[in-house]
């Protein structure tokens, strides 16, 4: 589990190598335990046992590295080229060379200052037009309602839209349709990548829908969020990136930006269901945050998360959803979890 004041734990993807006995093997004698690294800068270690791909984080600087490889990556875009970290029996062994060049690179001082701004965060709101999603018609007082998915996350995405300009000083807040229009997905997700006036301008994807079971009605309730999981490998990289760069580099390169995205993916929506749980207790969030390869996650390739707002064919969200002031205050508490993770993601150190 992480132990950093700045980055929160997350159990399943992120292990930090605390001590070495912990840990059994020895060092070879040309190289350092990992461990005296962290100690050394006050850095904190994100490593992912799945993939084998770690991040060390210190105030001003991340350094990506893969165990074997002979690049590092500061920054999530330059890279360096050092003496391979070498993986063994549970133990990361960091080279006399490549320790000197990561502990001076992290080695700097910790100013007031906000290491990598999000410039723009785009909210989804799913379907529309003549793509209405789905749907439940209901009788109330003796009156014949139907209740369409894309009007629900239309009005829940403005109001997040607002809330979310409140709450922060920096990014551009954008929706993907601010109407009943239809829109390709592909649209969608082309729309959040030309935010970008530099290819490793930091955007965020947040798509917005109503969930449903196949049943006419169901007891499953609550929200969940979905993100892409580590298995579903995509081309992340700007192809003007990854033109520069040489095959075997770009290919390390894009499997370290890939498990960036992942991992924040995951701890953005840990953010949302956090919020939700805090401030409004009677929205179940036991269905939590999992895996899916949603069109709309899969080609944005930045941390991007699909929020399933509630269950249209169950009674007691459908009530909620239903009405103008719940889905109100569903986007402020989405807001409030979304911009706990940008003061995060940012590094205000």
């Amino acid at each position: 589990m992480c132990t950093s004041t700045h980055r929160p734990p997350f159990t399943l993807m992120c292990a930090l190598l605390l001590a070495a006995a912990v840990f059994t093997g020895a060092a070879e004698s040309a190289s350092s335990d990992i461990v005296e690294l962290l100690e050394r800068t006050g850095a904190v270690l994100e490593w992912d046992e799945f993939t084998r791909t770690g991040v060390i984080w210190s105030g001003q600087d991340s350094i990506s590295f893969a165990p074997g490889e002979p690049i590092a990556v500061a920054n999530f875009h330059e890279l360096m080229r050092i003496e391979p970290i070498v993986y063994q029996r549970g133990r990361l062994h960091v080279p006399e060379t490549t320790f000197a060049a990561l502990a001076d690179r992290l080695s700097g001082p910790t100013d007031l200052v906000r290491l990598r701004p999000v410039r723009a965060i785009v909210i989804d709101p799913g379907h529309g037009g003549r793509d209405p999603g789905t749907h439940r018609t209901v009788t109330i007082g003796g009156e014949t309602v139907t209740y369409y998915e894309k009007d629900i996350v239309l009005e829940m995405a403005k109001h997040l839209k607002a809330e979310l300009e409140k709450l922060l000083d920096g990014p551009e807040i954008h929706l993907t349709r601010d109407s009943d229009v239809y829109l390709p997905l592909k649209e969608r997700t082309e729309f959040a990548h030309s935010l970008r006036s530099d290819p490793l301008d930091n955007v965020l994807f947040v798509s917005l829908h109503v969930n449903a079971s196949p049943l006419p009605w169901t007891d499953a309730r609550g929200v969940e969020i979905y993100y892409l999981p580590a298995t579903q490998r995509r081309q992340v990289l700007e192809e003007e990136i990854a033109a520069s760069l040489e095959p075997e580099v770009s290919a390390i390169l894009n499997d370290l930006k890939e498990e960036e995205y992942t991992v924040e993916s995951v701890l953005m929506g840990k953010a949302v269901l956090d919020a939700i749980a805090r401030d409004m207790p009677e929205t179940p969030i036991e269905r939590g945050v999992r895996v899916a390869n949603f069109f709309v996650v899969r080609e944005a390739r930045m941390p991007s998360i699909l929020i399933e707002t509630g269950f249209i064919n169950n009674r007691e969200d459908l009530a909620l959803l239903a009405t103008s002031e719940y889905r109100q205050r569903l986007a402020v508490v989405i807001a409030a979890g979304i911009a706990a993770y940008v003061r995060d993601f940012e590094q205000l150190r």
